[in-house]
């Protein structure tokens, strides 16, 4: 993959596992050919909860992890166990601003149902990942069922993508349309 002007960095949002993130980190490095930040630090989710829905807002979460201020050429991506929702939708797996610097995957309901998938539960979370990573970086949604930016309902669905962006979303993030 071409080395593009910016870093990764994951965040743990709530308990989510250290050794998933780390584990997710490694994995992206070695996909993204770059260096991934894991800051020692988690984040609290706490203040995106929705009382009445029992969900956590998704884009309380970008609020969340705005602070620290994110640094030019920084991309930072949150990880957390905790459902998220948007007003329109009863749960995401993820939640990025297109274009910008922030953006979170949960891994709710990326578990397996008998969990104890933790291979499964690490290769959905990075792919997420790079879905959310591909929105701050510009990309939409992508018609190609194997592509990273392609859109998913359930978790089976993410099974069937790559850990990988299609041609046309690698050329898109070159500049090259």
């Amino acid at each position: 993959m071409v080395k593009l002007p910016w870093t990764l960095e994951l965040v743990r949002v709530g308990a989510v596992p250290p050794v998933l993130v780390r584990h997710a980190g490694e994995r992206l490095e070695h996909l993204l050919e770059r260096p991934v930040v894991l800051p020692i630090t988690a984040v609290d989710g706490g203040p995106a909860l929705d009382l009445v829905r029992r969900q956590y807002l998704a884009t309380r979460f970008l609020d969340l992890l705005s602070q620290p201020k994110i640094p030019t050429g920084v991309k930072r991506i949150g990880v957390t166990n905790l459902d998220l929702f948007l007003p329109v939708f009863t749960h995401l797996y993820g939640y990025a601003q297109l274009g910008g610097n922030a953006g979170v995957v949960s891994t709710f309901r990326l578990c397996p149902e008998d969990g104890v998938m933790p291979d499964l539960l690490l290769e959905r979370t990075v792919k997420e990942i790079l879905h959310e990573l591909g929105h701050t970086l510009g990309l939409v949604h992508c018609p190609a069922s194997w592509c990273a930016m392609h859109p998913s309902r359930w978790p089976e669905e993410i099974d069937l993508k790559d850990a990988a962006f299609c041609p046309p979303c690698t050329r898109a993030l070159e500049g090259g349309g």
